[in-house]
């Protein structure tokens, strides 16, 4: 996304509720990591989510996005918030990070977008260092129009951007991969396998780098 779309897509998902979200997920997410970690955010977006995992000032937090509106959009959100995150454009199919250079990776609503899926996910596993994860969180093909109105209702945003959100994840639902096809990306990366289940419209993967 880029421009206007990249904007209407940042309002539409800057609520208050949906910033509480971001919150109890970075919690979620950082359980468990040391204090000095290094965090890699793929496709941040409007850079919420990373903004909330490097807010306790316990992480070194990184976001890389293909959207140079996004990169200055988070740029700007994370100093309006005097949180400090570094944001670069890049590929999520060739991230320009060396070897075994992160603890966690985390890629939010974006995988559906990748057009080399298997190459995506490698790049994770040679990011990682051994023994960490990969999180992705994507919207589910099996979402029902009853599930999206039902995200779309907790969302806390006005009936214009409902419309808007609304539309846009019943298109994006028709991109998304199925769980049998998150299994066979696994199986076909450097990971071999992961871990997956699903909540409201949303798919966690989780893929681990052996020791």
């Amino acid at each position: 996304m880029e421009g206007v779309t990249a904007r209407l897509y940042a309002k539409g998902r800057g609520s208050d509720s949906q910033l509480r979200t971001y919150r109890q997920q970075a919690r979620e997410l950082t359980d468990g990591l040391p204090d000095g970690a290094d965090i890699l955010e793929i496709a941040p977006g409007p850079g919420y989510l990373a903004v909330e995992l490097a807010r306790p000032g316990r992480f070194h937090v990184t976001g890389i996005d293909l959207s140079r509106t996004f990169v200055g959009i988070a740029t700007e959100y994370a100093r309006r918030q005097g949180v400090d995150v570094t944001f670069r454009q890049g590929d999520a199919e060739s991230l320009p990070f060396p070897d075994a250079s992160f603890d966690l990776t985390v890629c939010q609503a974006a995988f559906k977008n990748f057009g080399r899926p298997v190459a995506a996910l490698d790049e994770m596993y040679r990011v990682l260092r051994p023994g960490r994860t990969a999180v992705i969180h994507d919207m589910s093909r099996e979402s029902t129009p009853a599930d999206i109105d039902a995200e779309v209702k907790g969302m806390g945003i006005s009936r214009l951007n409902s419309v808007f959100v609304r539309r846009v994840l019943g298109l994006l639902r028709l991109r998304a991969a199925s769980e049998v096809r998150w299994r066979e990306f696994a199986s076909l990366s450097s990971f071999g396998a992961a871990e997956i289940s699903r909540h409201g419209i949303t798919t966690e993967v989780r893929l681990t780098r052996p020791v």
